[in-house]
């Protein structure tokens, strides 16, 4: 089998599984990326390298696991280009069925039944799993509408495969904000955090006002692009119409997700964005993770930005605090209230 590269078919072998780059020496290390193959050690549960998915997208290593995905790097034979591929797999309920009688039978999803909990309760499991999936590519669907907005990761194709769904999403070429930080010396300067997110909040302001929340965001789902540095939200794998989030799964990333996420039954919305989106400008200009949300509702040790000695005005300084407000009625209600406040515009 040959595949398309640019202009020309090359066998899928000779790619790259770490960056698809196309090897002169197919099987040893990538001279550009430094994958090597024969090395690799295929995560718990994942897909194996070379893969293909949907008669078009070639899979390579394991970008990421979540709680709620696995995010694999891919090449899409018609485009002849790089791009993601998101597999909805709730790791607390799912498993890769691998005593399957065939091979395809293999690479399905199934929910775990190896305990006598999961056995009484596997009428709610499954009803869980196929209400998650379906949420799933709904939002995927509804992401699609955003193909190319600056500021956000565009979704180009999601289906459904191996009993569960796929997203297909342009490739980000660059590190995400928390590495850029790291490399930084740990934090950035004020005009820095505020410019470069701000086609970052350009584009949630449309989210939102199409009903979807991120409910992720934090440096390390904010890329930036190797080529012209420009910022770029990803992972929409947690991301729920605006409304329905009650009784939505508990996602938690500690010190990014305000007081509601902590329950199933919270009032979220686009001030849990506006939460999350504020603690991420904290770390990235003080290099400090600010508390979990219910530590901070029993004793707040959280400072201003000025007081934790950063360089920063006022009115950025209290737009921000405003913005980590523990109670969601005290914060600003919309990031359009935050932008404004941020850019006067």
């Amino acid at each position: 089998m040959r595949i398309k590269v640019g202009k020309r078919l090359v066998n899928p072998d000779s790619l790259c599984m770490g960056c698809m780059t196309e090897l002169q020496w197919p099987g040893m290390p990538c001279p550009k990326c430094g994958f090597d193959i024969r090395k690799y050690q295929k995560p718990k549960n994942s897909l194996p390298p070379y893969e293909i998915l949907n008669g078009k997208y070639l899979l390579g290593r394991v970008l990421g696991i979540g709680g709620f995905g696995i995010t694999y790097i891919a090449w899409d034979f018609y485009q002849a280009k790089r791009v993601c591929v998101k597999e909805y797999f709730p790791r607390e309920i799912a498993v890769r069925n691998i005593y399957g009688h065939t091979y395809s039978e293999q690479l399905s999803v199934s929910l775990l039944c190896n305990t006598d909990t999961y056995t009484q309760h596997w009428d709610k499991i499954q009803s869980a799993y196929m209400k998650g999936l379906e949420t799933y590519i709904k939002e995927a669907e509804n992401l699609s509408r955003y193909y190319l907005m600056p500021g956000i990761v565009s979704v180009r194709d999601f289906f459904y495969g191996n009993s569960t769904a796929y997203i297909v999403m342009e490739y980000i070429d660059g590190i995400d904000m928390k590495q850029y930080a790291r490399l930084r010396g740990g934090r950035l300067k004020p005009e820095e955090v505020i410019s470069l997110l701000k086609d970052v909040l350009k584009a949630l302001q449309a989210v939102h006002e199409d009903n979807i929340i991120h409910r992720d965001i934090s440096p390390d789902n904010i890329m930036l692009t190797r080529k012209d540095m420009h910022a770029v939200l990803i992972d929409f794998g947690a991301a729920r119409t605006y409304g329905n989030s009650e009784n939505a799964p508990v996602l938690l990333k500690h010190g990014y997700a305000p007081i509601e996420q902590y329950k199933r039954d919270g009032n979220q919305g686009p001030w849990t964005d506006v939460y999350s989106m504020c603690a991420s400008m904290y770390f990235l200009m003080t290099g400090i993770r600010i508390p979990p949300s219910p530590d901070r509702q029993k004793h707040d040790t959280v400072q201003r930005l000025q007081i934790m000695g950063v360089p920063i005005s006022d009115e950025w300084d209290l737009a921000i605090c405003k913005g980590l407000n523990i109670e969601p009625e005290n914060r600003y209600q919309s990031i359009r209230e935050l932008y404004q406040d941020l850019y006067h515009e």
